[in-house]
């Protein structure tokens, strides 16, 4: 199913895009529009972004990666920093969605203590200034296309602890 659904989209976008070229074009001329189109050399939007409010319990003061944007088969270095406005505690979680263009690859609800501890810190997050510096390296088998992630943290009673938002395009 999964596999029909890209398909589907596929040909959807490959309609979008072949309605805005001139088709009298020489076929190379075409096909590097389409890329072009397709994979911008310079993104228009920011890779992370903050989607939080500001009643979140977390408050974002920065967050940089470089290379922004991120490159597969390389390392993301990334370094942020941010002011808990309260204690975070055990049972806090983060509920992720990854979407591959339209298709949602994936909807999961990971605890928030399990995935801070893969960086190096400890349940609970005290009140107060929160930095983190982590390198990362991408897998080079990541497959061309835009790539949305969706992360909201929320405390055990469901309050918002923060909202982040990544979007890359990874280049054939």
């Amino acid at each position: 199913m999964l596999i029909k659904n890209l398909i589907c989209l596929v040909v959807f976008l490959s309609l979008f895009v072949y309605a805005d070229l001139n088709l009298n074009e020489p076929y190379y001329e075409i096909s590097d529009k389409i890329l072009a189109k397709t994979f911008p050399a310079r993104p228009n939007y920011e890779t992370i972004s903050n989607c939080g409010k500001d009643d979140d319990i977390l408050k974002i003061k920065y967050i940089d990666i470089k290379p922004d944007p991120p490159l597969k088969g390389k390392e993301v270095y990334i370094d942020a920093a941010g002011y808990l406005k309260e204690t975070v505690v055990k049972g806090s979680f983060v509920d992720i969605v990854v979407k591959y263009g339209l298709v949602k690859l994936l909807h999961k609800q990971l605890d928030l203590c399990d995935e801070i501890e893969k960086v190096g810190k400890q349940c609970p997050l005290e009140q107060g200034d929160q930095y983190l510096q982590q390198t990362v390296e991408l897998p080079k088998e990541i497959p061309p296309g835009k790539y949305i992630v969706d992360a909201n943290a929320y405390t055990p009673d469901g309050r918002h602890i923060a909202c982040l938002k990544a979007t890359v395009v990874f280049k054939p």
